[in-house]
């Protein structure tokens, strides 16, 4: 399946943009090897084209090695009135390649990372597994 850009003249995509900058939960969702739905609020970093999550080695990482398709959601306003859904296409990506160090992520989640007596480099222990998502539908519902 092909990427999705989004148009930076068309005021929806616009408004998608600015909600994947500022926005700090996605909701993430993947299917387990038996059909079955995951779903997670994470932490995300919107990096222009792709979206940057990072994770335990836990079920959503054992769902995308057996399926990599995956769906994820934004809902800032908490009632369902601006809500953004994106599908797209996870990449589990090597050891190292990328950590939850990462600059722009780190400062992105400094607050909630100090509120939780956390660091980055602390963060990025055991939350080992990086992953990409490269979006290939987006959709504004309001």
């Amino acid at each position: 399946m092909e990427p999705a850009r989004l148009d930076p003249t068309n005021p929806d995509h616009q408004h998608i943009a600015e909600r994947l900058q500022s926005d700090l939960i996605v909701w993430f969702a993947t299917a387990r090897p038996d059909g079955r739905p995951h779903q997670v609020a994470v932490w995300f970093l919107w990096e222009g084209e792709t979206i940057l999550i990072f994770s335990k080695p836990n079920q959503k990482v054992r769902n995308l090695r057996a399926q990599p398709a995956v769906s994820l959601g934004l809902d800032g306003t908490n009632i369902g009135d601006d809500v953004v859904t994106i599908e797209g296409v996870a990449e589990l990506l090597p050891d190292g390649v990328v950590t939850a160090e990462l600059p722009a992520y780190a400062a992105k989640y400094a607050e909630r990372l100090a509120n939780m007596g956390w660091t980055a480099a602390h963060m990025a222990k055991s939350y080992t597994q990086a992953i990409r998502i490269t979006p290939t539908k987006f959709t504004r519902i309001q």
